[in-house]
């Protein structure tokens, strides 16, 4: 398409994604083609990484929400929707439904994977998260990877970065930052033990000199000293 051609309707863009990438991994492939990219020009130090979640807001409309006690997963699926059809695959996945077994508060029938949460301690919305595995050298982000919103499927989000990033690209860090989210004793041993990777806190004077700014609301790369 040159500069002087139309433009496609949104929808065509919406389209392909839907139907002829949903099941394609061309964009995993793009993505890691530019990590590699970077890594070949040394941008990434390979040694300290920073782990943390954005919030997305979910297209799910709250007043055609159902309590999440009322939800049933068991579904036909031949005749569920393509947003049920991903929410029955995801049920045994750490960054989804085996994320944990409370029930939650709501739930969207039209995208049931969806988490109902008020973390941005305002009016509660339908939410996903977008965890991002960055390497701080100059905040090269080395993995992506959608979750719902509760702590335990972000913690869950952050091994399958930190381990795919180890099997693509050969590299695995010395020392992780994290915000408190990451602090649970399960994540900590695996991250020690089963890992070798060392975890970096709030207080920890080599995150304060590599300008890492750690606080309970997430974590922030600082430019400069």
């Amino acid at each position: 398409m040159s500069i002087e051609d139309k433009i496609p309707d949104h929808s065509a863009f919406s389209r392909a994604r839907n139907e002829r990438f949903r099941d394609n991994d061309i964009f995993r492939r793009v993505f890691e083609r530019v990590v590699e990219a970077c890594i070949s020009a040394g941008l990434v130090g390979g040694k300290e990484f920073a782990v943390d979640a954005s919030l997305i807001a979910a297209d799910a409309n709250k007043q055609r929400s159902i309590p999440g006690s009322e939800w049933i997963k068991e579904r036909d699926p031949e005749t569920a929707s393509r947003a049920v059809k991903e929410y029955m695959a995801t049920l045994d996945d750490a960054a989804f439904g085996a994320a944990t077994k409370v029930t939650p508060k709501f739930v969207s029938p039209s995208d049931p994977a969806a988490q109902w949460t008020g973390a941005m301690r305002g009016p509660a919305f339908f939410a996903y998260s977008d965890n991002y595995l960055i390497d701080v050298k100059v905040g090269i982000i080395m993995d992506v990877e959608a979750s719902r919103s509760i702590r335990q499927a972000e913690v869950g989000a952050s091994k399958t970065m930190i381990e795919r990033t180890q099997e693509r690209f050969d590299i695995k860090p010395e020392r992780l930052a994290g915000d408190t989210a990451y602090g649970s004793g399960a994540n900590l041993n695996w991250l020690v033990k089963d890992k070798d990777i060392a975890p970096a806190h709030p207080g920890d004077r080599q995150v304060e000199t590599r300008g890492w700014d750690l606080q309970s609301g997430g974590l922030h790369v600082r430019q400069g000293p």
